[in-house]
């Protein structure tokens, strides 16, 4: 196996490089119980590359939570994420680092979460997702900077593909067609024509899959820069409708990802939701189980679809836009402005968004005490009654909103509305 430690000090940050001769240390000693140290995952795939990165993954043969102590205790850092899949990270001031024990897993069904048996590096690696993520750099002392490769990952770096360690892995973990779309678009590889096959033979495995990892891998793909692209060639392949029949994104949503790149995911999600309809936003919703904002950005479109010819009228006050939008969240209508045609439509949108959401009236609840406006329901209404005025423009001054509620407070009153 080559050895790559002539290419570590020149790709690998200083202070990385500190912290990985501080964790080889750390293995070294025997209060640890540590076998053998590995750097692993994509920051081998990145240096194999040529490319710096700071993400630092270390497999353990041995205990691979107790060296993430002893390792933390060194480094002046916090241990978190202990799992029963001997897994753990350490938080410093500067840097994450993710300790896993060398394991072997197995998998009681399709999706399901792995049994895990400790094991050795080589065993290690072929529970890997790609061979381009199966290798590893030994960090011993007599073996620093030997790359083990046992399944071609710098041929296939270097080929620029993205191939599975074997016909099943799309079985084992159906998530990994949602990473082999975000590793291809990202790196600018092709997914092989077998892989391919694989995941489409296996896709309605995500069935088994709950929600929670579903989401997550997604939310990953919204973290990518190459968003868009990741998207569109995970609905080109079939895997978003694997994921759920009404996972769909329309071709003028993933062009609106794609034309802003630099907008928050919660943005990119409204523009997904912004073409679903009601009954595949529901479904969608249902699948992914998202937090509260996922779920009323993804909701919003089929809502906003109802009222959006509304929005075409000429005789159209600002006011009733007002009455019309103000139920929406505001990343959602971001979303539909976006997308919507050069019309009336448009201009009632941004217009609410740039001008009308901000115009208040200039009374407050305590200015109508003091003239006069008796405490309770009626307030509330009075100042409903300002804010409409105010938006289309019938009153300007404070003496306009004061003379409206001195002429308007005996109806009010007369006609029994007060509670």
């Amino acid at each position: 196996m080559p050895n790559v430690a002539n290419l570590m000090e020149r790709s690998v940050p200083q202070p990385v490089l500190d912290t990985l001769r501080c964790a080889a240390l750390v293995a070294s000693w025997e209060t640890v119980k540590v076998q053998k140290l590995y750097l692993v995952g994509g920051m081998v795939r990145d240096l194999v590359r040529g490319e710096s990165s700071v993400d630092i993954d270390l497999s353990v043969v041995g205990n691979g939570p107790g060296y993430a102590a002893a390792l933390s205790n060194e480094l002046g850092g916090q241990v978190t994420k202990v799992s029963k899949f001997g897994t753990a990270a350490i938080e410093t001031d500067t840097l994450t680092i993710d300790v896993a024990t060398a394991r072997v897993e197995t998998y009681e069904h399709p999706g399901a979460l792995p049994n895990v048996t400790p094991s050795g590096i080589t065993e290690d690696l072929a529970r890997r997702d790609f061979t381009i993520n199966a290798m590893a750099i030994d960090l011993s002392s007599n073996c620093w900077g030997e790359l083990i490769d046992p399944h071609g990952g710098m041929s296939d770096l270097m080929m620029k593909r993205i191939k599975t360690l074997h016909a099943d892995s799309f079985a084992d973990d159906p998530t990994r067609a949602l990473r082999a779309v975000r590793y291809e678009t990202r790196l600018g590889f092709k997914i092989q024509g077998s892989t391919i096959d694989d995941m489409q033979r296996d896709g309605a495995r995500f069935d088994a899959v709950s929600p929670a990892r579903v989401l997550a891998d997604f939310r990953y793909i919204l973290g990518e820069a190459s968003r868009a692209e990741a998207l569109s060639r995970a609905e080109e392949l079939g895997v978003l409708g694997s994921i759920s029949p009404a996972f769909r994104i329309s071709s003028r949503s993933l062009q609106a990802i794609k034309d802003t790149p630099d907008h928050e995911p919660l943005f990119h999600v409204s523009l997904i939701g912004a073409r679903l309809t009601k009954s595949e936003a529901d479904t969608l919703i249902e699948r992914l189980d998202p937090p509260a904002d996922w779920r009323d950005a993804l909701g919003a479109g089929s809502t906003y679809q109802e009222i959006a010819s509304v929005l075409e009228r000429s005789d159209l006050r600002p006011s009733e836009i007002a009455e019309l939008l103000s139920g929406f969240p505001i990343l959602a209508l971001e979303a539909q402005l976006q997308l919507a045609p050069a019309t009336r439509q448009r201009a009632a949108l941004r217009s609410w968004l740039e001008e009308l959401r901000f115009r208040e009236p200039l009374l407050s609840g305590d200015d109508l005490l003091e003239a006069g406006v008796p405490r309770g329901p009626l307030i509330g209404r009075l100042l409903d009654e300002l804010r409409r005025a105010r938006l289309d423009r019938t009153v300007g001054t404070r003496d306009d909103e004061l003379t409206l509620v001195k002429r308007r407070l005996p109806v009010m009153l007369s006609n029994g509305k007060e509670r």
